[in-house]
């Protein structure tokens, strides 16, 4: 006997079959909806599951696992770039963004484009809820973006460690290597505060025969790190010692952060794919592998007609950070600079750049504006800024972090820095703060910096009514 269906009878029998086909606002409202990150078994038992359901997605694709404190990001975008110029199309996906999605996952080094973001998404989301798997939005955004990848055939995809390492819901891959950027203490209200500790859940993803490398640089912090890295049986290659040659003010604070990312690279390169990089060894002639002797006049004048693009010339023409990170805007009156710094030794950073910036050329007047999530250590952030205002004149303006939970109240914190003797303030909002600032400094020589967390970065975009970045 038939059945006549109605249309719409017919709609709802083919989403059952196939799942639902959502707009790219839903996905959005979806993902923001969602928990946001899991550290724990859970996580990396709903990857496992998800990835045997898209027929072991991951085990297709050569994955690079970064994992670390700070520097993760910028050293997947450094690493992405100085692959490119090997011709190799690397695909990463990065763990928060500031204004939309799309910003967490990129190809050549480009954002994905809504249609294909929605459509990868729509994939796992429909399998997620056949599943009924109670997925973070970490978690669907990261196998999205190995659909994505592998349908766009990349050679090698970048996964960033969204938090810790060992129950981060990426390291359910096998990697090829795996990269710590460096040891120090962030998100203590899930990690604890137990350095070694800590540094043990970091190394949950030293995999074994996979190589990796890190680029701490406190030798008995490596000495630990090498222990589990022996345990894991993975292959331990040589700790990023010195700075790449990036523009001033750069090299001094990203400088080993791209040494990590041209090593990382050459690692993929030549143990990985089998081919030599004299590119990537830093070679200033074409040396071919295992020549032995100073190059022939021939092979110079060859070298002076035809120049070989050295990693001096790569940073000097396309050296860029990610927005959020250090993002200096010089077009604004007065200059504006933002950074997604959130935990003490990020900041340290930040104040070290804001210093060369000054002594580059003279700072007349200076407000920092902080929000700061709860589990850092007040008493030190304060010392800190107590130290860059020593340095250059100015004062600090505490605001409430927007969107964000646990996070310190800017009245008691600006009481703390009184304390310290410094010029402080407290207000309601970011945007308040800022046009306080804006009046305090001067219009062509002043400073401001907004630093903290990455929603306080997203906040100032907000305010200024972007709402996506091309």
């Amino acid at each position: 006997m038939s059945i006549n269906l109605t249309s719409s009878q017919k709609h709802k029998n083919e989403e059952n079959v196939l799942g639902k086909n959502r707009s790219y606002n839903d996905v959005i409202e979806f993902l923001s909806a969602a928990n946001q990150i899991d550290y724990s078994k859970n996580a990396i038992s709903r990857m496992q599951e998800l990835n045997k359901e898209f027929d072991d997605v991951a085990s297709k694709l050569d994955i690079i696992l970064i994992g670390g404190v700070n520097g993760k990001s910028l050293t997947i975008n450094f690493a992405a770039k100085l692959l490119a110029e090997e011709g190799i199309r690397a695909g990463a996906c990065y763990s928060s963004h500031i204004l939309t999605y799309n910003e967490r996952i990129t190809l050549d080094s480009k954002y994905i484009q809504n249609k294909q973001f929605t459509d990868s998404i729509n994939e796992v989301l429909n399998v997620v809820e056949a599943k009924k798997l109670k997925a973070t939005a970490f978690e669907i955004v990261t196998m999205a973006s190995l659909l994505y990848f592998k349908s766009e055939k990349v050679d090698v995809v970048f996964l960033e460690v969204g938090m810790g390492g060992t129950l981060d819901a990426t390291n359910f891959v096998k990697p090829k290597i795996s990269a710590v950027t460096q040891v120090s203490m962030d998100d203590m209200d899930v990690l604890g505060t137990d350095f070694d500790k800590v540094t043990g859940e970091l190394m949950g993803i030293a995999k074994n025969d996979c190589y990796f490398i890190s680029a701490e640089q406190s030798k008995t912090c490596l000495q630990k790190m090498k222990e589990f890295s022996d345990v894991a049986g993975a292959k331990w290659m040589m700790p990023i010692r010195k700075q790449s040659a990036l523009p001033y003010i750069y090299e001094q604070l990203y400088g080993r952060t791209a040494s990590l990312a041209e090593r990382i690279a050459l690692i993929y390169v030549e143990n990985i794919k089998g081919k030599f990089s004299p590119f990537l060894r830093g070679n200033l002639l074409l040396t071919k592998q295992g020549q032995r002797g100073r190059p022939t006049l021939e092979e110079k004048k060859k070298a002076i007609l035809n120049p070989v693009k050295t990693l001096k010339s790569f940073w000097n023409e396309k050296f860029e950070l990610l927005r959020g990170r250090f993002e200096l805007l010089e077009k604004e009156k007065p200059t504006i600079i933002l950074d997604n710094a959130h935990n003490l030794d990020a900041l340290a950073n930040l104040f070290l750049g804001i210093r060369l910036l000054h002594y580059k050329k003279s700072i007349n007047g200076f407000v920092l504006i902080l929000g700061m999530k709860s589990f850092h250590d007040a008493n030190e952030v304060v010392k800190s800024i107590r130290y860059l205002l020593k340095k250059i004149s100015g004062q600090v303006f505490f605001v409430p972090a927007p969107g964000e939970q646990n996070v310190h109240n800017p009245e008691e914190l600006c009481k703390l820095a009184k304390s310290f003797g410094i010029r402080a303030n407290s207000y309601k909002s970011l945007n308040e703060a800022f046009e306080v600032a804006r009046q305090a400094v001067d219009e062509r020589q002043g400073l401001i910096a907004i630093a903290g967390t990455t929603s306080m970065v997203s906040e100032y975009w907000k305010n200024k009514d972007i709402k996506k970045f091309n």
